[in-house]
């Protein structure tokens, strides 16, 4: 039935499914709603806000989630959703460490091959060439 409505049907484990949907859902809602409350409680946070553009809007789109699914869904998922969150903030201290350190080669070479993987990413096919 999926099939005949278009859907690529991938069979996987529960615990890889947690996994997957974990990574790639569940955490990046977890961090628009932590970005747009971490600037919300700033004193300057409406401020802020006011001057938000596209990048701010486009990346938080889904904070504007409905808060009771997403609180279901990251209880849940807790487990999987806390272990991405983990290795999120091992990138993050990569990126500041390079900041703290006024590494400018350090910085941009994260900065491009993160961005390299994000422009070979295509959605429902993963990465061109794998």
């Amino acid at each position: 039935v999926w099939e005949a409505l278009g859907s690529r049907v991938h069979m996987m484990s529960p615990e890889a499914h947690d996994a997957a949907l974990a990574a790639v859902s569940h955490l990046p809602h977890l961090v628009a709603f932590a970005a747009v409350d971490a600037v919300r409680r700033q004193g300057q946070g409406s401020e802020f806000l006011s001057l938000a553009g596209p990048g701010f809007r486009d990346f938080t789109r889904i904070a504007a989630s409905d808060p009771r699914i997403w609180r279901d869904i990251l209880l849940a998922n807790r487990h999987e959703v806390i272990d991405q969150a983990r290795l999120l903030r091992e990138r993050l201290a990569a990126f500041e460490h390079a900041m703290q350190a006024d590494d400018g080669e350090a910085l941009e070479t994260l900065i491009r091959e993160a961005s390299a993987v994000r422009a070979r990413w295509k959605m429902g096919q993963g990465l061109e060439d794998d």
